[in-house]
């Protein structure tokens, strides 16, 4: 039996076989579509609900990404405390994008006073990959009989040092949002701008950037990544989209000519939580020094390569 025990929202877009393979315990948020609600990863899954995403008219809202509901955690923590978890790392969403956050550690607070069981609750300030990259190094850590404060310390250095970036193929999802103007949108629209965006220290959505066409903004990413090696060393990166395999052609020939420390893991599809936002064909760039990174995971791409 692991030492502790790892709990996660579906934010973090970790598939099933991974989630069996470390023994990890998903609380979904939950997408709505209209007058019909999903729990992500259980009643729909990625590729299902970027194909909704694909089938929305023009004038349609977007999906609804909510919170799980205190109940959820308490739930979640009380049987690990059941089947005899003293210790709980609970790894979430950034708080700057959501209130899981917050959720999880009231609950873990009550759980804790209640059961006397010891619980983290970590803002991964991070979001999809980027959040599934922090559990799956506390997972190997605790599937090697490490102790809570070792993974904690771990994933504290990948939050620091974690770089994560994505270009919206348009911006109708962030204008339909309210994180982008109408006027953004018709200017970028028109003018054939991709933005580039990114998520702070602090786990909140910036614009960082605007280029000329998919091309440039990929350029202007894969040089970002560049620079953060030669600021901290040899680099692991994950590939991000939902569906854009023509962008994904253009960055393989924008990392083709880096002679930057980069090895990259796999390729990973964006899942509800940042694919409301990004929209379809986005693509993005994920990246964290090689140093903090289990060799336990390299194999990572038999688990997150999609298959579409």
């Amino acid at each position: 039996m692991n030492k502790f025990a790892i709990v996660l929202d579906s934010a973090a877009d970790l598939p099933a076989a991974l989630v069996a393979k470390y023994d990890l315990r998903v609380v979904p948020l939950h997408v709505t579509f209209g007058t019909t609600e999903y729990a992500d990863g259980v009643d729909i899954q990625i590729d299902e609900f970027l194909d909704k995403l694909d089938a929305l008219g023009a004038n349609d809202g977007l999906p609804i990404t909510s919170q799980p509901a205190p109940a959820d955690f308490l739930a979640a923590y009380n049987a690990l405390a059941d089947e005899g978890y003293t210790e709980i790392l609970s790894i979430h969403l950034s708080a700057a994008l959501s209130g899981t956050y917050e959720t999880a550690r009231a609950a873990a607070e009550h759980v804790a006073k209640e059961r006397g069981v010891r619980i983290e609750v970590f803002d991964s300030c991070s979001a999809t990959v980027g959040q599934g990259a922090m559990v799956l190094e506390a997972a190997c850590i605790a599937r090697a009989g490490g102790t809570l404060d070792e993974a904690l310390e771990r994933i504290e250095n990948v939050r620091r040092t974690h770089r994560i970036y994505f270009i919206p193929d348009s911006l109708t999802n962030l204008v339909k949002g309210g994180r982008a103007s109408k006027i953004q949108g018709m200017a970028t629209s028109l003018l054939n701008l991709k933005i580039v965006v990114s998520l702070t220290e602090t786990g909140a959505i910036e614009v960082l950037h605007k280029a000329k066409g998919m091309k440039n903004a990929v350029n202007y990413i894969v040089g970002l990544m560049a620079q953060q090696s030669r600021e901290m060393g040899p680099l692991v990166y994950y590939k991000l989209h939902t569906k854009a395999h023509k962008a994904l052609d253009a960055m393989d020939k924008a990392l083709a000519k880096t002679d930057a420390p980069l090895r990259s893991l796999t390729v990973a599809t964006i899942g509800p939580t940042i694919a409301t936002h990004v929209g379809l064909h986005a693509i993005g760039l994920f990246a964290y020094p090689e140093e903090f990174h289990n060799p336990e995971l390299d194999d990572i791409a038999t688990y997150l390569t999609p298959s579409f």
